[in-house]
């Protein structure tokens, strides 16, 4: 050993100083951020799958009777809902329900309307 005294003190606090958990911290706050994003893409994956499981007569139907209760398009789409759910035909009801997609499409499309 060639170092003098002042040297090894030196050395001594310079190891003192370092932080030998130093990559475990990193890597448990990346382990953290990633279980974040992780959980907030489940939990939006969850959002979606249940709002794409909802009859879209119904959401047509909420939003007509949400503007005017009493009124026409409220009524018709009251009837094309039950239509959809209780027609003897699956096929028809899945034609109907095709029918209400494409009037919430085209109301977001012409006139900017987001039916929920």
């Amino acid at each position: 050993m060639d170092e003098t005294p002042e040297e090894l003190e030196q050395i001594r606090r310079e190891a003192s100083e370092i932080d030998v958990n130093h990559y475990k911290k990193r890597f448990r706050a990346l382990k953290a951020i990633a279980l974040g994003a992780l959980l907030a893409g489940a939990v939006e994956l969850a959002f979606v799958m249940i709002d794409s499981r909802r009859n879209p007569c119904e959401r047509v139907r909420n939003h007509f009777c949400h503007q005017d209760p009493k009124g026409m398009q409220c009524q018709t789409y009251a009837g094309i809902l039950d239509e959809s759910l209780h027609d003897d035909s699956k096929a028809m009801r899945a034609n109907i329900k095709a029918q209400c997609q494409s009037k919430i499409d085209r109301l977001k499309e012409e006139d900017n309307v987001e039916v929920r």
